[in-house]
């Protein structure tokens, strides 16, 4: 009998969303309200229900694409195929099928480095460019528990041993000290399966290990308008590495005091102010 964690996953829609086909895995996407369009991109480990509190007041304004990553949420989770251009080139290819040209894309941690890959690949698509609490070069910190679920054979035997307790403690380094971790948080994270939770994370690093994301902005032609946001108490990525986006050309790097990694979620209404006043 095979380990449930090894196995891959067809897409199946979940919070909400539909699944989109198109030429590189089934996706699960949602899309809210009208006019100028805004994709926004997850990050590792979470889905699509990470924006629930960002989306719908920017929905107002514009027609929002919120979409789940491969391996993530209801997006089909291959045997491979995780590799950060691969999910940019999703990304893509869902726009299309959507009729969508030219957007503004708002990636999450590692969604940063997603939407970051697709400005490479598609520059004369991007309208604008948010990163939040995205890394701007290699280094990242997890907590021992975390390092050893991604360690190849142990973090497999310790995917079998799974529990609710165990994923929330993962996640509560994605968030400032004492901050309760929504529970619909661990539901995404527990039906993760261990190939694409490995694996995405493997290429995430392998992504900013090839070449600095900070760097990669810096070569765009044109680099497009660029807001960074960070929270000042981030314990995954570290709060420096903000300042590394200072070299971008025309960024815009902003520090919320007293949030943790997860800013769309710590502190929702200061986040989307920040944004709407960059998309005016």
């Amino acid at each position: 009998m095979l380990w449930v964690d090894t196995r891959t996953r067809i897409a199946a829609p979940r919070d909400g969303g539909k699944i989109v086909e198109n030429a590189i895995e089934p996706a699960n996407v949602k899309v809210e309200g009208t006019g100028p369009p805004i994709l926004l991109i997850h990050g590792f480990g979470a889905a699509m229900d990470w924006w629930d509190e960002i989306a719908p007041v920017l929905a107002r304004n514009h027609r929002v694409v919120r979409i789940d990553l491969i391996g993530h949420g209801g997006t089909a989770a291959p045997a491979s195929g995780y590799e950060i251009t691969r999910q940019a080139q999703m990304a893509a290819a869902v726009l299309d099928k959507l009729g969508i040209d030219r957007v503004t894309v708002i990636g999450h941690s590692m969604g940063g480095e997603v939407a970051v890959a697709f400005a490479a690949l598609k520059p004369a698509r991007i309208e604008r460019l948010v990163l939040i609490d995205s890394p701007a070069i290699a280094g990242t910190h997890f907590t021992v528990l975390a390092n050893l679920y991604l360690t190849p054979v142990i973090g497999e035997a310790l995917s079998h041993l799974r529990t609710a307790r165990m994923a929330r403690r993962a996640l509560a380094q994605a968030f400032a000290p004492n901050f309760p971790v929504p529970e619909r948080f661990v539901a995404d994270l527990k039906q993760l399966p261990y190939i694409a939770f490995r694996k995405a994370h493997e290429d995430s690093a392998a992504f900013r290990t090839t070449q600095p994301t900070y760097k990669r902005l810096a070569e765009l032609k044109p680099v497009p308008p660029l807001l960074v946001i960070f929270g000042s108490l981030d314990a995954i990525v570290p709060v420096e590495n903000a300042k590394l986006f200072d070299r971008v050309p025309g960024a815009r790097v902003e520090i919320i005091d007293g949030v943790g990694h997860s800013p769309i979620v710590e502190s929702p209404a200061q986040t989307v102010k920040l944004i709407e006043e960059f998309l005016k």
